[in-house]
């Protein structure tokens, strides 16, 4: 259960600090405006979603031991899992980036990039649910 609700704070977490960014990245914001968005990112990077993620990676190899069990679908989610894990280290570099204020992507680009973490988690969750054999 504890696997399942920090995999679900972390979701939250990366649907939600490409949102902000798309705000952010626009030109015509006051400094303050600025300011209070690099403190909701570093919030929500620091007491959310990094220990949500460690949380879910352990728990997950918890529950493969624990199982002593590792059918492919599970390796396939593991590939998986590693491709929203990489996302979320982007996301860590974009906030790095506009705190250094080097940001070089548009709001349409953090429109984008928003739905990379849905269709992963679509995939995660349908591999769970549907245990496949290949």
């Amino acid at each position: 259960a504890i696997h399942i609700i920090s995999f679900i704070a972390w979701m939250a977490a990366m649907f939600y600090l490409p949102r902000i960014f798309v705000y952010h990245s626009e030109k015509t914001l006051h400094i303050s405006t600025y300011k209070k968005f690099l403190i909701m990112e570093k919030k929500l990077i620091k007491i959310i979603m990094t220990p949500a993620m460690l949380v879910t990676w352990l728990l997950g190899f918890a529950l493969i031991l624990i199982n002593n069990n590792i059918e492919f679908w599970i390796l396939i989610k593991i590939f998986f899992v590693i491709l929203m894990s990489a996302c979320h280290g982007f996301f860590v570099k974009c906030y790095k980036d506009f705190y250094k204020k080097k940001n070089k992507y548009s709001h349409k680009f953090f429109r984008i990039i928003n739905e990379v973490p849905t269709f992963l988690l679509v995939v995660i969750v349908f591999l769970v649910v549907f245990k496949p054999s290949f």
